[in-house]
């Protein structure tokens, strides 16, 4: 698909444009993508407010051009185009005229919903999957349900984001996570080393409450030391864990201090993992020993740090505030990354007709 792509960006700009939009949405399908992650997609390639209903699901949704949801969705005004496809309705609202690949945004929108709502409704691993994370489900459901998929009494619950599907078994789609359920220890190497992983073991009872402690703990999935994706247990948050339920990321990411965190990241690339293990750790040597450096180099970053942050780590209140700060960075550099990855590349943007 992409070499046609570049043939036809020379021959016939709108063509491209075109299959790039058939591409994507494509893309999206094979991911088994939420029905959010292509409303924001749809949105993304539109740029301009987009939305869908599906009476079959209770689900009314939209978002404006930069992906956020809309409370209130309003009337269909002069400026919106709908589309239909089976019991699904997809619509945009631009003002002003309209682009030439609005309609076949729309249609492919609406056709990749149903394409997915389909592959899982055919699942029996996945709607057995659907039913035992279901809140709503009784326990004699969970259970049998829990039976269908050969689990027993405890169950590891993780969560991974969507942009990591082809790595993993197939699971369960939530928002732009995907959730798959395992045996209480599951196998070597099922879950990827090097990708993003909420993990939560709890009895095959509680395992809907444990899809959303394993969801928690995805938003926190960035290791200190490397800032790269990493594995994080629930169990091992603590009172870390209300704190990531409480904080978007777009909130963690504004906090004065963290900001902070990140500028000096970018002038020195060795403030995150010096900040966590002068916190970590019992000593300035002991922390100079882990970064193979001499402690009185050591010694100069972390004056250096203090003076950067205008307070002392190591003392009682800056501990606390770094701690914190620390916290909120995971969380808020979890979200870009989780952003950065998924499928809506800037390429893809559709112009506007000249």
């Amino acid at each position: 698909m992409r070499e046609w792509i570049v043939k036809l960006n020379t021959i016939d700009g709108g063509a491209a444009e075109a299959l790039r939009v058939i591409e994507h949405f494509d893309t999206l399908v094979d991911q088994r993508s939420s029905a959010l992650a292509m409303l924001r997609a749809a949105a993304a390639l539109a740029e301009c407010p987009v939305g869908l209903e599906d009476p079959e699901r209770g689900l009314r949704v939209g978002v404006d051009a930069a992906g956020r949801n809309v409370a209130d969705l309003g009337d269909a005004g002069a400026g919106r185009r709908t589309h239909r496809f089976e019991e699904i309705t997809v619509w945009l609202d631009r003002e002003g005229t309209p682009w030439p690949l609005d309609h076949l945004i729309l249609e492919r929108f609406a056709r990749s919903l149903h394409a997915v709502k389909k592959i899982r409704d055919s699942s029996p691993a996945l709607a057995a999957t659907r039913i035992a994370c279901d809140p709503c489900a009784t326990p004699a459901d969970r259970e049998e349900a829990l039976r269908r998929l050969g689990l027993g009494e405890r169950v590891t619950v993780v969560a991974t984001h969507l942009s990591d599907a082809r790595r993993m078994p197939p699971g369960l789609v939530v928002d732009e996570h995907q959730i798959h359920l395992f045996p209480a220890s599951p196998r070597p190497n099922t879950i990827p080393a090097d990708i993003a992983a909420g993990i939560h073991t709890c009895s095959a009872a509680d395992v809907h409450q444990g899809c959303k402690h394993a969801r928690t703990a995805l938003r926190i999935t960035v290791d200190l030391a490397t800032g790269k994706p990493t594995h994080v247990r629930y169990d091992q948050l603590g009172a870390i864990a209300t704190v990531v339920e409480s904080v978007d990321s777009d909130t963690a990411a504004q906090a004065p201090d963290v900001r902070r965190v990140v500028e000096l990241q970018a002038r020195r690339s060795w403030v995150v993992p010096t900040l966590e293990a002068v916190l970590s750790h019992n000593s300035i040597r002991e922390v100079a020993r882990l970064h193979n450096l001499h402690h009185s180099t050591m010694r100069q970053r972390i004056d250096w740090l203090e003076r950067q942050l205008g307070y002392t780590p190591l003392s009682c209140g800056g501990y606390a505030r770094a701690s914190t700060t620390l916290t909120l960075w995971r969380i808020a550099m979890a979200a870009r990354r989780r952003d950065n990855l998924l499928p809506i590349p800037s390429e893809t943007a559709v112009p506007a007709a000249s």
